[in-house]
């Protein structure tokens, strides 16, 4: 595996129930906003899963800003921004909960910058709402912003539209286009406007399967 990327793997394997859904699956991104398109079914969501440590490596390494996953799993992590494309967080927890979490996890503050996002994002009135009581919407946004908690050089992100409203997408698609210019940004999404718009460059699961 080069060195030269700040999101990279090689020789990814991931099975379920004896099934292999793919072997062998190498990356190497640099800055930039990339695109995982592929229809449903295909393994986009455990690719991503395996790249943000949310799944255990079956085989190969995954590379985080310098950072071996498996070796040092805290410092990569601390690297990372993870937004799957299902909600984790424990139904009684508050936004400002996760806010929290988060924060303590990579040993880091949240920032204006952070505060600024949740008021662009209309959170501000959710921070004490549990999430079994937002919207699919809302906990998406919330969720988002979580994962810009402590400036993270590498984010990714699964389907991170799905649930926007227009306007709420239009805010995310300029925010990534802008965080493209430092950061190695991956996201899977069926949405081709919503990635044109992004400014991101396509990556088609199939190609990596081959």
């Amino acid at each position: 595996m080069t060195g030269g990327g700040r999101l990279a793997c090689a020789g990814l394997r991931a099975s379920m129930h004896g099934r292999t859904i793919f072997d062998g699956i190498a990356l190497d991104l640099g800055t930039g906003v990339h695109a995982l398109r592929g229809e449903n079914g295909i393994g986009k969501s455990t690719l991503l899963r395996l790249l943000a440590g949310a799944r255990p490596l079956e085989a190969g390494r995954v590379v985080i800003d310098g950072r071996d996953l498996a070796r040092s799993p805290e410092a990569a992590r601390r690297r990372l921004g993870y937004v799957p494309d299902e909600s984790p967080v424990y139904p009684f927890m508050t936004g400002e909960d996760l806010l929290r979490f988060v924060a303590a996890a990579k040993r880091v503050g949240i920032g204006a910058g952070i505060r600024a996002m949740l008021g662009g994002f209309g959170l501000d009135r959710h921070l004490r709402t549990r999430f079994d009581a937002m919207s699919l919407g809302t906990r998406r946004k919330m969720l988002l912003c979580a994962a810009w908690i402590g400036d993270p050089p590498v984010l990714v992100l699964d389907e991170p539209s799905n649930g926007l409203d227009p306007e709420a997408r239009d805010r995310l698609a300029h925010l990534l286009c802008c965080a493209g210019e430092e950061k190695t940004i991956l996201f899977s999404s069926h949405d081709a406007a919503f990635v044109a718009a992004c400014g991101a460059a396509a990556i088609e699961m199939q190609d990596l399967l081959r």
